[in-house]
Parts: C-alpha cells; sequence; structure tokens
C-alpha cells in the first residue's frame, strides 16, 4: 500500500507535473486527449466558420449593372411607320451604407469570435480536467482493487489450509464455513471494483484516442500547490476569468450592437453610379449622367426589429446577473465541500490504511495460530476494506471539487496547475 497511497493526502491539492519514466507521462494523457478529442474539432471549425462571416461582414455589396434593350417604332396619327430603330440604356450603381452599418455588423461578427474561442477555451479546460480525473480514478480503483484482491487471495489461502487440517471439533468446522462464506461478499467486493477499474481504463483510453483494450500506465509526480484555497482570491479569479460570466458580458456587448443594428437598418443606403442611355428612332439621342437611388422608409421603419432587439438586451442583462449569482452559488457549494475533504482527511489521514493493512496481515497471522477469533480475523478484513474503499472516495471526490474549482474560476494556474496548450 506504500506503493502509491502516501501520496494521496497531497493529490487532493495536487500540482500535476510531467513524470519522467518507462510509464506514460500523466501530462501526455492530457495532451492527447486534447489531440484526440472529436468536440474540439468542432469548436475549432465553429471559430473558423465565425471568422469567415467576420471577413464577409466587411466587404462591400457589389455594385449593380443593369441593361435594357428595346426595339422603337414611331407612327404618325394616321398609324403610319415613320421610323425604327431600338432604344438602349445601361446604369452601373455602387451602393453605400448609411454611416455606421458596416462598423456594427463587423462588430458584431467580432464577438461572434470571441464567443466561439471562449467556448473552445472553456472546452479545453474540460477535456483538460476530463482527463485528469479518469487518470485520478484510475489511480484509486487500481490500489482499491490490489487491496481487495489481496483479501480475497489471503481468506482462499486460509480456507485451503482450514481443510487440510484434521477438524478439532465443532468450532473449526463452523470458522471454516464462516469464512467461506465471507469469501462472497469479499469476491463480490473484489469482482466490482476490478470492473470499476477496467471500466475507467477504457474511458480513458477512448478519451484519448487509443484502443479499448490498450494497458493503461500512468505516473504522477505530485507537489504542493504553490497557491491557496482561500474563498476571496478564487471569487475574484471567478469574476475576471469565470467561462460563463465572459460569454454573458460578451453577449450583453453584442445585444447592444444588435440593437443599434436594428436602428440603423431603418436608414436608407445610398447607390450612385453612371447611366448611358441611346435611342435611334426617329433622331439619334444619346444621355450621359449620373443616377442615384434610396428607399424612401415611409411604410416599414423597422419599429418590430428595434423593440426585440431591445428585449434581448434586457434578457442578456438578466442572464448576466443569473449568471453571476449561479457561479458565485457553484463556487461556494464547491469551495465549501473541498474544505470538508481536507478536514476528513486531517482526521483520518491516509498514512493510516498502512497501519491498517498490517493488522489485517496480523489477524491473519494471528488466527491461523488460534490466537484470535473468526469473527475479529473477518471484522479486521472488512474494515481494512471499507476504509480503504472511503478513504480513496474521499480523495476522489476530493479531487474532482478541486478541478470543478478550476473550471469554476476559468484559471487553472491560480490553483497550481497548467492550462492545457491551445492547438494550432
Amino acid at each position: 500500500m506504500k506503493r502509491i497511497v502516501f501520496c494521496w493526502v497531497s493529490l487532493a491539492l495536487a500540482h500535476l507535473q510531467v513524470a519522467r519514466g518507462g510509464d506514460e507521462i500523466f501530462e501526455a494523457i492530457v495532451h492527447e486527449a486534447l489531440a484526440g478529442n472529436p468536440e474540439l474539432r468542432m469548436a475549432e471549425s465553429e471559430v473558423a466558420a465565425a471568422r469567415g462571416e467576420r471577413r464577409a461582414a466587411g466587404q462591400w455589396k457589389n455594385p449593380e449593372l443593369s441593361v435594357e434593350y428595346g426595339e422603337k417604332r414611331v407612327r404618325d396619327r394616321q398609324g403610319d411607320l415613320t421610323a425604327k430603330g431600338n432604344s438602349q440604356n445601361y446604369s452601373i450603381s455602387q451602393t453605400f451604407e448609411f454611416p455606421g452599418k458596416a462598423s456594427v455588423r463587423k462588430a458584431i461578427a467580432t464577438r461572434n469570435i470571441e464567443l466561439a474561442q471562449l467556448a473552445l477555451e472553456q472546452l479545453r479546460l474540460e477535456v483538460a480536467a476530463h482527463a485528469r480525473l479518469l487518470a485520478v480514478e484510475w489511480i484509486a480503483t487500481s490500489e482499491e482493487a490490489l487491496a481487495a484482491r489481496e483479501v480475497a487471495d489471503r481468506s482462499a489461502t486460509l480456507v485451503a489450509m482450514l481443510g487440510k487440517r484434521v477438524p478439532a471439533g465443532v468450532q473449526s468446522v463452523l470458522d471454516q464455513r464462516i469464512i467461506e462464506a465471507s469469501m462472497v461478499d469479499i469476491e463480490t467486493r473484489a469482482r466490482e471494483v476490478e470492473e470499476r477499474r477496467d471500466d475507467t481504463g477504457i474511458a480513458l483510453n477512448v478519451l484519448r484516442g487509443k484502443p479499448s483494450r490498450e494497458p493503461v500506465r500512468v505516473k504522477l509526480a505530485v507537489e504542493p500547490p504553490p497557491a491557496t484555497l482561500a474563498w476571496e482570491a478564487l471569487w475574484e479569479s471567478a469574476l475576471r476569468s469565470n467561462f460563463t460570466l465572459r460569454s454573458r458580458a460578451l453577449e450583453m456587448d453584442r445585444a447592444a450592437r444588435l440593437l443599434a443594428q436594428a436602428r440603423l437598418e431603418a436608414t436608407p443606403d445610398l447607390a450612385v453610379g453612371p447611366f448611358f442611355s441611346k435611342e435611334n428612332a426617329p433622331d439619334h439621342e444619346k444621355v450621359v449622367g449620373v443616377a442615384a437611388s434610396l428607399p424612401l422608409p415611409l411604410w416599414d421603419s423597422n419599429r418590430g426589429r428595434i423593440e426585440a432587439a431591445r428585449a434581448r438586451v434586457g434578457q442578456s442583462e438578466s442572464a448576466r446577473d443569473q449568471a453571476l449569482r449561479d457561479a458565485e452559488r457553484e463556487l461556494t457549494g464547491a469551495h465549501a465541500s473541498y474544505l470538508r475533504v481536507q478536514k476528513q482527511l486531517e482526521r483520518f489521514p491516509v498514512s493510516q490504511l498502512d497501519r491498517l493493512r498490517e493488522s489485517a496481515e496480523l489477524a491473519d497471522r494471528q488466527y491461523r495460530l488460534g490466537a484470535i477469533q473468526v469473527q475479529t480475523y473477518l471484522d479486521m478484513q472488512d474494515h481494512y476494506l471499507a476504509a480503504m474503499s472511503g478513504t480513496l472516495r474521499t480523495l476522489r471526490e476530493g479531487y474532482d471539487r478541486f478541478l470543478r474549482i478550476q473550471l469554476l474560476i476559468g484559471d487553472s494556474t491560480l490553483l497550481g496547475g497548467s492550462k492545457p496548450e491551445k492547438q494550432p
């Protein structure tokens, strides 16, 4: 149990660094998960699409070319044809938007890029946290599986030994049957925790884009974090970097610009360009000039779109206020739960598991010598497994809260971690 368990006191506060050796590096698992995650590829495509929309938002409208041609017949009052020819009209016009329309449209497209980039940044941190949590879960279940299998094998060896002895009475027979009956629960525990370990390994391989059956090897180098988990520092970081709060702020700004865009849509755009007109019957006439046109906003003042945009501004403000309350509530809960985990580990440090393991082995030896009763032996094995399972579960929960806090504050560096590298 000294192999890994001793590092768990620090693990709930762990600052995970790159480890060297023959096993896979822990941080390499995070990078593999980031490199092979399909959701990240989709999010990157969203950023690329938003950038394309930004380029389109800054482009001018194409000029419009108009061509008219017709045959012309001239008749006198009696209806007799006096001349014939053709009429030709050519014009080209360029639309000039009302000042401010293009800049508002580009600003809205820029906000869409920022929102897409923020969603990608959040997803990267979530994938990295999920990979770390799965790695920790795999280590914890592996240790629990080793302990459960150790107790199961110890009991099986003891039953085999008792079966070879000449029964010394009813009590020895009953002791053997009691241990055999207890092995059902012990084997069930071992099987279930081994299944959890295997399921976690499969999930970790799938997250990294590796074959499901590939063996998982994780090595951790753990040290205390350089920063404390003081509430004030966490909340200050959350106000600055929380993904939801940053998204709501961008959405508020975009809603305000959408309102400005709706108001500007009611203003007419001016189309200006040269034209050429030519008629060949009965006289040859040519006209060259410049034409200008603009719509008259008599029937559609865009009032409905303006009211809808104004309502969305109010919605975005309410969403921002709600996000602020939710962020504070979630961070408060995660922080309080994390502190409770710390307090529990202070009352029952992981180092006590070594003493329990030694006591379980001692109970086995003493029962073989006849120094203790069978119930004492069984109680010691059961309490050892229960303490192992409960402590590792507490540590996993603590690490889950730790990563949850990282996501809530949007900044893993404050807690001694490292942000996942951005993919090119």
